[in-house]
């Protein structure tokens, strides 16, 4: 916001000069030596830096390259992560995109998947063979993608992977198609963390195959690979009526998680605090 136009000095001044200049100097994470460095990465959704473009007078804000130009001038960030299929395909190749990355001085924290509308009816968890089919190759690809880029996690969270009116479908038949998926996801690629991102509720899916903290320890516990983990969105785990802190605590204590979204949400409706 205001900060950011006040560093870059964006209101009059030239925002191309000040990332020649302070490239550099932009703090960045890692985990390079626990004594000396900070142990987290820090990065942003690419789609954030879309909002605003008032505030960004270096070129038009039209496409993934040009988000991650903008994305290296925000002090304090490290990585970025990508959406799959949204933020590839006719935009660059993976190859380009990993160019880009090293001339910004950032690299990818994660490849996360977008599944299209087409899936409306379910990814992994769809009536169709050949379609809960198509959903895993594409996550292949998003794997492969995150080789590619130099970076070893793959997030994942269907829209559209749950049901809307209890009793409507097989609760075991739906959660066996995403443990074989994740298997076999996991299975093929060794050296890429899955880390499956759970939400309780959206506007795509009233219910979601998996909606719970709870919920996602056992779906891992039965996925069984030690590649399998999980993302914890602090917004999600509010509308799931949860403690974060104390999620996190839990799947802190299985060694399975592999990252947390920090952002808002709603609570349950009439959900009382005390206060």
């Amino acid at each position: 916001g205001d900060g950011l136009a006040k560093d870059m000095n964006l209101r009059g001044g030239d925002s191309k000069a000040f990332f020649r200049k302070n490239k550099s100097a932009i703090p960045r994470g890692g985990y390079k030596d626990k004594k000396k460095n900070f142990p987290f990465l820090f990065g942003s959704r690419l789609n954030s830096m879309k909002d605003r473009k008032d505030l960004w007078i270096e070129s038009p804000l039209e496409n993934p390259r040009d988000y991650v130009k903008r994305q290296a001038t925000v002090r304090g960030l490290t990585c970025v992560d990508f959406n799959y299929p949204q933020h590839f395909g006719s935009f660059w190749t993976n190859q380009e995109a990993k160019a880009a990355l090293d001339e910004a001085g950032l690299v990818a924290g994660a490849v996360c998947l977008r599944y299209p509308s087409k899936f409306a009816r379910g990814a992994m968890n769809h009536p169709s063979e050949s379609m809960r089919r198509e959903a895993i190759e594409i996550t292949k690809q998003a794997a492969q993608t995150a080789l590619d880029l130099g970076t070893d996690e793959v997030v994942i969270w269907s829209a559209y992977d749950g049901y809307d009116y209890p009793f409507q479908v097989d609760y075991d038949e739906k959660w066996d198609q995403l443990v074989s998926a994740f298997q076999e996801i996991c299975d093929e690629f060794p050296s890429i963390k899955f880390s499956l991102e759970y939400k309780p509720t959206d506007e795509n899916t009233r219910f979601f195959t998996v909606p719970t903290t709870g919920a996602a320890l056992l779906f891992v516990e039965e996925v069984n690979r030690p590649n399998m983990g999980l993302t914890l969105d602090v917004g999600h785990m509010l509308m799931a009526g949860e403690n974060p802190g104390q999620s996190i605590a839990m799947v802190g204590r299985k060694n399975k998680l592999f990252g947390i979204q920090l952002n808002d949400g709603f609570t349950r409706l009439a959900a009382e605090d005390g206060l």
